[in-house]
């Protein structure tokens, strides 16, 4: 293997070739490659391709639990938007089991700082995060597929230095893929092509959210115990407004403004951007292995509404909704602003719709794989193979798609599971007998 020459502070390049075939360095200034093609016989394909049919099962199943939690989702905002609007300094005991709405200022006799490097503040929740500068590589491979079913693969790599959040480190995500080439983005360093010298290190730092034990919102107590923790993408949406958080998680929509009088002794604070920086470098020269902070907060005596179920002495809970579909959420502003912003989350149901179908579709070209891989005896037959097999497990993945979704709302409970899964495996048996 040849030598690595990091001539470039932020991209480096390799093309890998297998040993068994063919090797050579290119090197200029700034590139230093290694090429690798790497062969594979019919036969081990097919066997390749069968071991993965368990991933496309897998993936079908996931494509219906998807749709199951967002079709119930939908259900339950279209419900949070009936809730019986109170106010939150008059007791209600009439409405006590239903589901109200309320807004009010928000309170609490605790504080809250993050034990590393924010100070306790008259905070409800605090939420922090975390980027780390990191190695990503950007695999391309090209495949050429031989009469006789054999395949000849290379494969590219280019190494860049980027800042990455800590959630996604150690993922691989593909961004493009075709018959002859497909390009895999991965932050998995132990899985590199050119591991040497493009190593990640540990996070020592992670994302974190934090809460207060109690709080009210005029006269009534909240279940803080129900609320999710804040996350990094609940930190984001502060930096954000048009990012998504999950539902039950409490919003953090301030900006915590770093300065010495938050902090603990000792915290980096930048002088750009907001950032609490730990590392050997700097934000403008950062180093391998450096982090950078954020965070965001809701902040004691703001202005907001919840919506739950009114509980008794003077308390607001969770509401449970059919097939123990949860609502128990605070929003920041007025109830018509909280009914607002549900109505807007409407609308990313079918963001999440397609989301499923496309991982449904993928299980079932997974599923057919084996098929096309033995016409590929002669690469026109699997190329025509795989044209009829994407078009029709993409109108099979589309019809049981949209049959979920009406199942569901039709009979408002889980029995479409019983229904839907098996009549997914009976059409792709039905289809591959034809074929």
């Amino acid at each position: 293997m040849p030598g690595f020459n990091d001539e470039d502070d932020d991209i480096d390049e390799y093309t890998d070739e297998d040993d068994d075939i063919d090797k050579y360095t290119n090197q200029d200034d700034d590139i230093d490659e290694y090429t690798e093609v790497r062969e594979f016989d019919w036969f081990t394909r097919i066997g390749e391709s069968v071991k993965a049919i368990g991933i496309g099962f897998l993936a079908i199943l996931v494509s219906f639990f998807v749709l199951i939690l967002n079709e119930g989702q939908l259900v339950v905002k279209q419900v949070a938007q009936q809730a019986i609007p109170i106010s939150s300094t008059v007791v209600n005991n009439q409405y006590i089991g239903k589901l109200v709405s309320t807004s009010g200022v928000i309170t609490s006799s605790e504080t809250l700082g993050d034990h590393l490097f924010i100070k306790p503040g008259k905070y409800i929740a605090l939420g922090r995060r975390v980027e780390m500068y990191a190695w990503v590589e950007k695999r391309n491979k090209q495949v050429k597929t031989k009469l006789g079913g054999s395949q000849t693969q290379k494969i590219t790599a280019i190494y860049e230095k980027r800042w990455l959040l800590v959630e996604h480190l150690n993922e691989e995500t593909m961004s493009l893929a075709r018959n002859d080439t497909s390009i895999i983005e991965s932050t998995k360093s132990t899985s590199f092509l050119q591991p040497q010298n493009h190593q990640n290190p540990s996070v020592t730092i992670e994302n974190a959210g934090y809460k207060v034990n109690a709080a009210k919102i005029g006269i009534f107590d909240l279940d803080m115990q129900s609320f999710q923790l804040p996350s990094g993408a609940s930190v984001a949406q502060a930096f954000d407004a048009m990012l998504t958080v999950p539902d039950e998680e409490i919003p953090t929509p301030t900006v915590l403004q770093l300065s010495n009088n938050n902090t603990l002794p000792g915290a980096k604070i930048t002088s750009e951007y907001n950032y609490l920086y730990k590392g050997s470098g700097t934000l403008t020269t950062p180093n391998i292995g450096d982090l950078r902070m954020r965070y965001a907060t809701l902040n004691t005596n703001t202005n907001v509404t919840i919506i739950g179920m009114l509980g008794s002495n003077h308390s607001i809970v969770p509401y449970v909704h059919k097939n123990n579909q949860r609502f128990y959420r605070i929003f920041t502003g007025t109830q018509s602003q909280a009914l607002e912003r549900i109505k807007k989350e409407e609308h990313w149901t079918w963001g999440v719709r397609f989301l499923a179908l496309i991982i449904m579709w993928y299980g079932f070209r997974v599923l057919a794989e084996p098929i096309n891989i033995v016409l590929d005896f002669i690469p026109i037959f699997g190329s025509i193979g795989r044209l009829t097999t994407g078009f029709s497990t993409l109108i099979i993945s589309l019809t049981l798609t949209i049959a979920t979704i009406i199942i569901y709302h039709l009979t408002s409970n889980l029995l479409y599971i019983v229904i839907a899964i098996p009549i997914s495996f009976i059409i792709v048996g039905i289809l591959f007998r034809k074929r």
